[in-house]
């Protein structure tokens, strides 16, 4: 029988550092249409439905930063 042959390749460079990036402005663009949605809900006196939107789209800007953050210093540029 035949030994699979195990690769030391190391699992962290499964997505590139410039995939991150664009995964992180995504993510980010995403999270300023829910802040600018939230915001357009707190106009028209949804109170509710407005504290959702800006809660989930400051999260998400603030996801996308970090990603893009780290993916850029993990490039080392």
């Amino acid at each position: 029988m035949n030994a699979l042959k195990t690769s030391n390749r190391s699992e962290t460079a499964a997505i590139s550092s410039e995939a991150l990036i664009g995964l992180g402005i995504t993510i980010g663009a995403l999270g300023l249409l829910g802040l600018m949605l939230g915001w357009a809900q707190h106009m028209r006196s949804v109170p509710d439905n407005a504290m959702f939107w800006l809660v989930l789209g400051g999260a998400c800007v603030v996801l996308g930063v970090v990603i893009a953050a780290a993916a850029r210093a993990k490039k080392g540029g």
